[in-house]
């Protein structure tokens, strides 16, 4: 799925309470005592007393990111006050705000350093500070030049907490000390679908895209796959992806229901698409050196003219270039952004009709290029698994997902049908040979 950038809390209040609210209700009931869904026995009345803090914070929060004017006392004070009656709830009660409400306290600690600092609170401020280094999930970036911080940059806590949360959120740095890739011997080989295949031929024909392509180059054919698939469905990370995970099924699902597919469904589907023309192509799932919550996907296509892969994501309507206008892979992106060599993204990249600016883009693949995963097999219906169906070996192998990895790194989320190679000569070889 998109990451956004966090703001200056003097600009933008982030409301952080919305989720909360919605479920205040369901521990207003007439029982003392309510289950919890981890097997917790919570006092309801405790529970329904913090809801009540939580919508008056919420109110007050919101009252002033409305307003042209910040009162940065008053959201110090707001801020304050509240995480005083979080910390003063019994252990329990808060493990079931973060962990069974999903309580954002990375955010909430931000906040409270920005508003305090804004008004020479130093200490409460340097304290949250260091908070938000432990949870590490706040822009590292963003934090250096948050005008809203600036009172803190010469105290030594700050500069520690800061070099803390370099380590965890300034993704560029991170993929700068990755270990580099070596030659190993695991057995792996990728293998695509062609484009004959009966389901890939109705592809094409329900789709005409014979039509979409044209009668232009073999790169002009790529783009415009892509830009068709970004602009007849939109990118949307709420929703799962519609079963069977097909471009035929997947695009009627959308029709009918009104909802779009997440990067992994776009991908997909434009990667039946390629198939479905000739092209040899995969969905390349893209990911962070810690999952925390967020991964991307997008294609691989290989080009014939340029003999090489190249960069396509439905998501962002994206191609990646060099200083030159070249067209770059996946791999050539990687190398440049740990080297800090030229990348460009095309003008008209976008987020569902938002243009994306190329150094948002950038710090989010930055984080998203670590490690990457490809199934051993792209065809039709790829991800579909039929119940009660018995696969063959052959069959099983061709669902097995392989991850390229630096040297010396174990992804944190690897499973019994994965791989892990440190080969990436192997991983982006010649799919023609």
């Amino acid at each position: 799925m998109k990451q956004t950038f966090l703001q200056s809390c003097a600009t933008t209040v982030i409301l952080l309470m919305l989720p909360f609210l919605a479920n205040a209700q369901n521990s207003k009931n007439q029982n003392r005592t309510v289950q919890t869904a981890k097997g917790q026995t919570i006092d309801t009345l405790a529970l329904q007393n913090f809801d009540e803090v939580i919508k008056d914070f919420d109110t007050a929060v919101t009252a002033q990111g409305k307003s042209k004017s910040h009162d940065y006392k008053l959201l110090a004070k707001e801020y304050n006050d509240f995480y005083a009656k979080y910390k003063a709830l019994p252990e329990r009660i808060k493990k079931y705000y973060r962990e069974e409400k999903g309580f954002d306290f990375s955010g909430i600690y931000y906040n409270l350093a920005c508003y305090n600092a804004r008004v020479d609170n130093k200490q409460i401020a340097l304290a949250a500070i260091d908070s938000v280094a432990k949870y590490g999930t706040e822009s590292y970036s963003w934090a250096m030049k948050d005008e809203d911080l600036t009172s803190l940059r010469g105290e030594k806590k700050f500069k520690e907490a800061m070099a803390a949360l370099r380590e965890k959120t300034d993704y560029q740095h991170i993929l700068q000390q990755s270990a580099s890739y070596a030659p190993d011997s695991v057995k792996f080989h990728f293998t695509y679908a062609n484009p004959d295949d009966s389901n890939l031929v109705r592809v094409r024909m329900k789709f005409n895209l014979d039509s979409i392509t044209g009668n232009g180059d073999e790169i002009s054919k790529i783009e415009k796959l892509m830009y068709w698939v970004h602009n007849t469905i939109r990118h949307d990370g709420q929703h799962g992806n519609p079963y069977p995970y097909n471009a035929i099924d997947m695009m009627e699902s959308c029709k009918k229901s009104g909802n779009g597919l997440n990067c992994r469904g776009l991908a997909m589907l434009l990667n039946e698409c390629y198939l479905a023309m000739g092209f040899k192509s995969r969905y390349v799932t893209c990911l962070p050196k810690i999952y925390i919550n967020d991964c991307h996907v997008i294609n691989s296509v290989y080009s014939n003219t340029l003999h090489k892969w190249i960069w396509m994501d439905p998501t962002f309507a994206a191609f990646m270039m060099d200083e030159n206008f070249n067209l770059l892979s996946i791999e050539e992106v990687r190398d440049r952004f740990k080297d800090g060599r030229t990348v460009r993204l095309n003008d008209d990249a976008n987020w569902n009709g938002s243009k994306e600016s190329q150094e948002a883009y950038f710090n989010y693949m930055s984080k998203n290029l670590y490690h990457l995963e490809c199934i051993s097999h792209t065809g039709f219906n790829t991800e579909t698994y039929t119940k009660g169906h018995q696969y063959t070996p052959e069959e099983y192998a061709q669902r097995i997902y392989i991850d390229l990895c630096p040297q010396n790194y174990k992804p944190d989320r690897g499973g019994k049908e994965e791989k892990i190679t440190t080969d990436s000569k192997r991983f982006w070889e010649n799919p023609y040979r």
